[in-house]
């Protein structure tokens, strides 16, 4: 691999080229020069390649960075860019997370966030998912964000007073389609969080995009994560894919804090259930990450409807305030509501 693309994924992986005398990891002759090229060509013989890769490794499987790394601000002066993105106003960030498409992590984000909101919770949400966003939609939002000094933006708020982060809420209309390449969809994640200007928030919801690729990645390691709620079907297909996630959490040093199952169920005329998906398989992802199963959400005709019409915050039920009365006897808090 080339220096370029270690630090383009890892950000503070810069930290550990410097650590080795091979501070260049943001200059132009790193775009085509390979950490063995760059170990020959600028270490002078003093670098011991294996023992460079050996700590790379480490920090892509743990995100522990070696004793005696330098600092992220000497070498952001030098342009290459921090770890850790900061906020000063947003309390706890919370990523909402699957690794399998189509199992309803916006559906679940949103709902959070509006049973947040109903307690007396200060919560913004942003939308990770850069090629396929679905939050405004959900919340009816179309406002763009706007700019007082040219380098931040206000994010629109919903009815409820929910502000909202989105790459759709920029494009010239929600149809465009956002055709990047994973450092760009990571860089984006970090200014939605960094550049925009959230306010005081008790949470900070971060909608995730399937997979466990650059956008997880970069949530996981450039944004201070207090907690993962992991969306999953009944389906066992489903479970197995989530279950990498886990994994990534796991090796990244996450807190997975609860389990979210959806589509558990269809509620039928009679108050039957008919498991459309098939029996649950929750029990198998509390397992795997050791946290609780908060909630097995229906499959209900009345969250589509609200949903399609930007009218989420006017959806209730019972399961969704099962959801966030758990959520809320797990997830981090500091002090009481704003």
């Amino acid at each position: 691999m080339t220096i370029a693309s270690v630090v383009d994924r890892w950000p503070d992986s810069a930290r550990i080229f410097a650590r080795y005398t091979l501070g260049c990891a943001s200059c132009a002759i790193s775009k085509s020069e390979t950490i063995a090229q760059a170990a020959a060509g600028h270490g002078a013989g003093r670098v011991k390649l294996d023992d460079l890769i050996g700590e790379l490794n480490v920090f892509a499987d743990t995100g522990k960075l070696p004793e005696g790394a330098p600092p992220a601000p000497s070498l952001a002066a030098k342009g290459v860019p921090r770890g850790m993105a900061e906020q000063k106003g947003v309390k706890h960030v919370i990523a909402v997370m699957s690794g399998k498409g189509g199992v309803g992590k916006s559906l679940v984000a949103g709902l959070l966030a509006v049973g947040l909101k109903r307690r007396g919770f200060s919560v913004g949400v942003l939308d990770g998912d850069i090629t396929g966003p679905s939050i405004p939609r959900m919340f009816g939002v179309r406002e763009k964000p706007m700019s007082a000094d040219g380098k931040t933006l206000v994010p629109p708020k919903s009815r409820g007073g929910i502000p909202i982060m989105s790459m759709n809420l920029i494009l010239p209309s929600e149809e465009e389609a956002v055709i990047w390449r994973g450092p760009m969809v990571s860089g984006a994640i970090r200014q939605f969080f960094s550049d925009v200007q959230w306010g005081e928030l008790d949470y900070l919801i971060v909608d995730l995009p399937p997979g466990t690729s650059d956008a997880p990645l970069t949530v996981m390691q450039a944004l201070p994560v207090d907690g993962v709620v992991l969306v999953t079907t009944p389906q066992a297909l489903a479970t197995m894919v989530v279950t990498k996630a886990v994994k990534l959490v796991k090796q990244l040093g996450g807190d997975i804090i609860g389990v979210v199952e959806n589509m558990a169920y269809v509620t039928l005329p009679d108050g039957g259930r008919l498991e459309v998906f098939g029996p649950s398989q929750g029990l198998k992802l509390v397992i795997a990450s050791n946290a609780p199963l908060m909630a097995k959400l229906p499959i209900d005709p009345a969250i589509a409807r609200d949903a399609d019409n930007g009218d989420i915050e006017n959806y209730t039920s019972p399961e969704t305030e099962e959801l966030v009365e758990n959520f809320m006897t797990v997830a981090p808090m500091k002090g009481p509501p704003d």
